[in-house]
């Protein structure tokens, strides 16, 4: 009779057990992470003969749950993981890049329309050298190009400190992950197996895995104990988590490129970014970002210096030789993050020249309400208050400083540093230094030109300030002094002539072309002032026709750029099926089937239902036995 009552009672207690399982499996059916559940149910070992203290039956000892089995594939498990990875990368490259695309544009507020305003406004000025409402337009449009570069610097510097911040939060939560998993690791190993508990650790530690590996690429290996060892990358991989704990992870940027280290307290040094992963999208975009500025900084650099070039060899409308039209580097005034005033400051560099290179530091003292201007190095300084001039820098102070508040100042170049020097229309060398006359009594039907050659120095000192470039017999050439009332006059320089060949004087050449005859003459002489020359603006729009000119190097740029994204939001697409398939699968070996459950749960208790029948059947013969006596 105890026997039947023993038999009972193990089915009661193992269908129970089945059914609080089925019972968790429904319960947690939508939980993220969360793998099905199944009471391993076994047959109690029977007691044979043999033994004198074990009683041998005929009947069987019953049932007993061995173990709570979690459905688990590892290798649908890791492909899910690498699935995952890689649309976590392109994901994460897609978002930087379209913020990159957006501040890239060609339209006519973009850099390459901004160009072409002023190339077009040069060409109003070329239309007519002494308009001084086209000369300022010019100088506006000048302005509006240095101001788009300086944008676009701004802009490309706003995408690097955002992307670091990005890789900086990524490192530390995976770090707090590693942290996490050594902690799993520890409880796994204090967990008998086998058990509910053993199983939601397990959901834990995957969970755990599967986040990281969203985050980088990473190599995981299962101990027979539950517990892991992770590596970065693959199998050959710097270990990140193994089992005396995890390694503490870094991440710094250098030349454009973001690497990380291992251990930052250790010997590790740098090590590159797994392939896959949040990271690993996030150095693609930063990358991207440093060869997009830096391409912009090329640009800013080799527009600023054909430009100058050329409006160096001219004259502007005062007669005076021409200058730079733009700079490429500037200072710029950056507070201390300690400073709790509300300090302003204007600075203009008055002499580039002067600036010294090493850098200031402009500091409030709140005691005598003074600032000082100092040079790095400490070799010149001036305190006042107001206004402060040092090194051809002039500042404007005002605000709110408070004592002790300081700002560093720097030089910064490329296209962050580019600025127009001219203000004044009148300033713009439009006309080129010399002008080339064709004398009313040559025979010949010779043309003349002269261009810029600060190489030329063909003449004798003393120099004079015109020329006569005269033709003689047989296809030569002498240079005389304009003014020189001699008869025969001085020869200054002379040599033999071939139509179209240049010539060089002192500082230009001259060209004379066409068919010249003997005793024909062209006087050169400097460009006076309010003359309607446009030799030298024609130079200044010759710079626009490189190969490829600058709008076109813009494009190339912007196209460049274009591309990866189009190509970054192809491979996101595909990279999310994948990892949508692979989810699928690992899914269909380890999610909860409600269907599966509802049939469990039918099956366990009718089990459960006969247990405790037999039981009853047992208490009832039981009791017709106790009634017989």
């Amino acid at each position: 009779m105890s026997d039947l009552l023993a038999l009972g009672a193990s089915g009661v207690r193992a269908y129970q057990t089945a059914l609080d399982v089925v019972g968790e499996n429904i319960a947690n059916a939508n939980v993220a992470g969360y793998s099905r559940r199944t009471a391993v149910i076994t047959e109690n070992p029977s007691a044979g003969s043999g033994y004198p203290l074990i009683r041998q039956t005929a009947a069987g000892n019953g049932v007993n749950v061995s173990s709570i089995a979690r459905a688990y594939d590892a290798f649908l498990a890791e492909d899910a993981r690498l699935a995952g990875g890689d649309y976590a990368r392109a994901e994460a490259r897609q978002y930087w890049l379209s913020e990159i695309q957006s501040f890239l544009n060609t339209d006519t507020q973009g850099l390459s329309g901004r160009m072409t305003a002023f190339y077009n406004a040069a060409q109003d000025v070329a239309a007519d050298p002494t308009s001084l409402s086209a000369r300022d337009a010019f100088v506006a449009a000048a302005g509006e190009v240095a101001a788009q570069f300086r944008g676009l610097a701004q802009s490309f510097d706003n995408v690097r400190i955002g992307i670091k911040q990005d890789v900086d939060q990524t490192v530390g939560r995976i770090n707090d992950i590693t942290n996490s998993l050594s902690t799993l690791n520890a409880s796994m190993r204090r967990t008998a197996a086998g058990t509910s508990q053993a199983a939601s650790i397990a959901d834990e530690r995957d969970r755990l895995l599967n986040e990281l590996a969203s985050l980088t690429r990473i190599d995981v290996t299962t101990r027979a104990d539950g517990t892991v060892d992770v590596r970065l990358d693959n199998s050959n991989g710097p270990m990140l988590l193994d089992q005396m704990g995890p390694k503490l992870l870094g991440a710094t940027e250098a030349n454009g490129r973001i690497q990380l280290t291992l251990d930052p307290f250790g010997n590790s040094g740098l090590i590159a970014v797994p392939s896959s992963g949040v990271l690993a999208g996030l150095a693609d975009a930063y990358t991207q970002n440093a060869d997009s500025s830096r391409a912009i900084d090329t640009l800013a650099q080799q527009f600023v210096t054909s430009v100058n070039a050329a409006h160096g060899q001219g004259v502007d409308l005062n007669g005076v030789p021409g200058g730079d039209l733009f700079a490429a580097s500037s200072l710029a005034a950056t507070p201390s993050r300690t400073n709790t005033g509300q300090a302003t400051i204007q600075m203009e560099v008055t002499d580039e020249s002067l600036v010294f290179a090493g850098g200031y530091e402009l500091r409030y003292d709140g005691g005598t309400s003074q600032w000082t201007l100092s040079r790095n190095d400490g070799s010149a300084s001036i305190s006042g208050t107001g206004s402060l001039d040092l090194d051809g820098i002039h500042l404007e102070l005002g605000g709110a400083p408070k004592g002790g508040d300081w700002f560093n100042l720097e030089g910064i170049t490329g296209a962050a540093g580019m600025r127009v020097l001219v203000s004044d229309g009148a300033e713009i060398a439009a006309a080129a230094p010399w002008s080339a006359n064709i004398a009313a009594a040559n025979q010949g039907t010779g043309t003349v030109a002269v261009r810029s050659n600060p190489a030329a120095a063909a003449l004798p000192a003393p120099i004079p300030a015109s020329f006569t470039i005269r033709m003689g017999a047989g296809n030569t050439y002498e240079i005389i002094d304009t003014t020189d009332i001699a008869d025969p006059p001085t020869v200054l320089a002379s040599g033999p002539w071939t139509p179209g060949a240049w010539i060089p004087v002192n500082g230009f050449d001259v060209q004379i072309s066409g068919a010249a005859q003997e005793g024909d003459s062209f006087v050169v002489a400097p460009t006076t002032a309010g003359m309607a020359d446009n030799a030298n603006m024609q130079r200044m729009i010759d710079t626009r026709l490189g190969n490829p000119g600058f709008e076109s190097r813009y494009t190339r740029e912007v196209t460049r750029v274009a591309t990866s994204l189009n190509d970054t939001q192809a491979l996101a697409s595909a990279t999310k099926a994948v990892r949508d398939k692979a989810l699928e699968a690992r899914d269909s070996a380890s999610a909860v089937n409600l269907d599966e459950e509802a049939a469990d749960l039918i099956r366990f208790q009718q089990a459960y239902q006969a247990s405790a029948k037999i039981i009853a059947a047992a208490r009832e013969i039981f009791q017709t036995i106790l009634d017989i006596r």
